[in-house]
C-alpha cells in the first residue's frame, strides 16, 4: 500500500511538472528590446536592463522603469507591443531602460559570495545605484526620470529622496506607502505562509484557467474583469516571479503594522518621502486592493516635492473601467487611458535633446 501511494505521488509530481512546462511553452512571449545590458552590483549580482531606444526626436533625461513585487521587467516592457509602457514612451522620444531586480527575470548571481537572501533595503542600496550607473554609462546622462509600479514605485520615490541629484522626477503607479486602508489584504495574509513566495509555478499552473473565473483572491494583483483573458494568461505565464523570503517578510510586516521602514526597523522611509524635493505623479486605481486610493493619497500628501494625484476609475476620471492594481498597465484600454497620462507628465518634466 505504501508503494502504491509513493508511485501515485510521483505520478502527480511528474504530471504537474509536465503541465507547467507545457503551458509555459504554449503561452511563452518573447521579450522585445533594442539592447540588453547588465549592471553589476557591489555585492556580486548582474542586473538585467532592457533598452528601448527613442523613436523620433529624443527627449531628456532618459527613463528608468522598475517592476513590482512579484514581477519581472515584462511588467512595464511586455512582449506584446500594445502593453509595453517602455515602448510607448520610446515612441514619444524617451530613451527607456526597464530593469530586472535581483532574483527576477534575466538578473543573475555572478560571484560565489553574492547573497542568496535579501530584503527591500537591498534593492535600494545595491540594485538601484548600479542601474543608475549603467544608465549613465549608456546615455551620458547623470539624471533619469523614474517610472515604477507598486514596489518599483516605492523604490523610485525613495531613490528620488536619497539621490536627489540623479532622479529628476517620479511616476509612482500604485505605491502602497501606507497600509491602514487594506483591511481585506490583512485578512487574506492570515492564510499566507511565511517564507519565500513561490508565485511563479502557481501562476503558470493556473494560467490556462485565467479569465474564465474571477475569484475574490485573484482581484488583489489586478481587476481580472478589466483584462482580456488571453492577455491575463500571458501575464501569468511570463511576468509573475517568486518573491525573496526577506522581501516578503518585510512587506507582510508593513501590511500588518502599517509601517514603511527598513527590515531592522531603524529607518522610517516615510520621513524620506517628506524630505523629497523632486516632482512626482501618484497614480492609483479606484478598485486597487493592494494600494487603494486612500493609501496612495496618504503618500501623495506626505511627499515633499511638487506633486499630482490621479485616480483611475469610472467615477473619478470617467474612464472605461474601475482600475485595480496591475491592470493600470494591462487593462483593456490602459494604453489609451493610462499610458497617455504617464507620457503627458513625463513630457512636461523633460526637454528635447540638443540638436547635434
Amino acid at each position: 500500500m505504501t508503494l502504491f501511494w509513493l508511485l501515485l505521488l510521483l505520478a502527480l509530481v511528474v504530471l504537474g511538472y509536465a503541465h507547467v512546462r507545457f503551458w509555459s511553452f504554449v503561452y511563452r512571449v518573447t521579450a522585445q528590446q533594442d539592447e540588453l545590458r547588465f549592471a553589476e552590483t557591489a555585492d556580486g549580482w548582474k542586473i538585467a536592463i532592457a533598452r528601448r531606444t527613442p523613436r523620433g526626436a529624443t527627449r531628456l533625461p532618459p527613463v528608468l522603469l522598475c517592476h513590482g513585487l512579484s514581477a519581472n521587467r515584462g511588467n512595464l516592457d511586455f512582449g506584446l507591443d500594445r502593453y509595453s509602457l517602455s515602448l510607448f514612451l520610446a515612441q514619444a522620444g524617451f530613451d527607456c531602460f526597464s530593469l530586472d531586480l535581483r532574483g527576477h527575470g534575466g538578473s543573475v548571481r555572478v560571484r560565489k559570495d553574492a547573497p542568496h537572501l535579501w530584503t527591500f533595503d537591498t534593492y535600494l542600496a545595491q540594485d538601484i545605484p548600479a542601474a543608475l550607473d549603467e544608465l549613465e554609462k549608456a546615455t551620458g546622462s547623470k539624471t533619469a526620470l523614474w517610472v515604477g509600479h507598486s514596489q518599483g514605485a516605492l523604490l523610485g520615490l525613495l531613490a528620488a529622496s536619497l539621490h536627489p541629484d540623479r532622479i529628476a522626477g517620479v511616476v509612482a503607479m500604485a505605491p502602497p506607502t501606507h497600509w491602514a486602508a487594506q483591511a481585506e489584504l490583512k485578512r487574506l495574509l492570515r492564510f499566507v505562509p511565511a517564507g519565500r513566495g513561490r508565485n511563479r509555478v502557481l501562476a503558470r499552473a493556473f494560467a490556462p484557467l485565467a479569465g474564465y473565473f474571477h475569484p475574490g483572491a485573484a482581484q488583489f494583483p489586478l481587476n481580472t474583469r478589466n483584462v482580456e483573458p488571453r492577455v491575463l494568461r500571458l501575464i501569468m505565464a511570463n511576468v509573475v516571479e517568486n518573491v525573496s523570503a526577506g522581501v516578503q517578510a518585510q512587506f507582510f510586516r508593513w501590511a500588518r503594522t502599517d509601517k514603511f521602514d527598513s527590515a531592522d526597523g531603524s529607518i522610517d522611509y516615510r520621513l524620506a518621502l517628506a524630505a523629497a524635493k523632486a516632482p512626482a505623479l501618484f497614480l492609483a486605481g479606484s478598485r486597487d486592493l493592494l494600494a487603494p486610493p486612500a493609501s496612495v493619497r496618504a503618500g501623495h500628501d506626505l511627499w515633499g516635492g511638487e506633486k499630482e494625484l490621479w485616480i483611475a476609475g469610472t467615477a473619478e476620471t470617467h474612464l472605461s473601467a474601475d482600475y485595480g492594481h496591475t491592470d493600470l498597465i494591462f487593462g483593456r484600454k490602459a494604453p489609451e487611458e493610462i499610458f497617455g497620462k504617464v507620457r503627458g507628465w513625463l513630457l512636461a518634466h523633460s526637454q528635447p535633446a540638443p540638436k547635434s
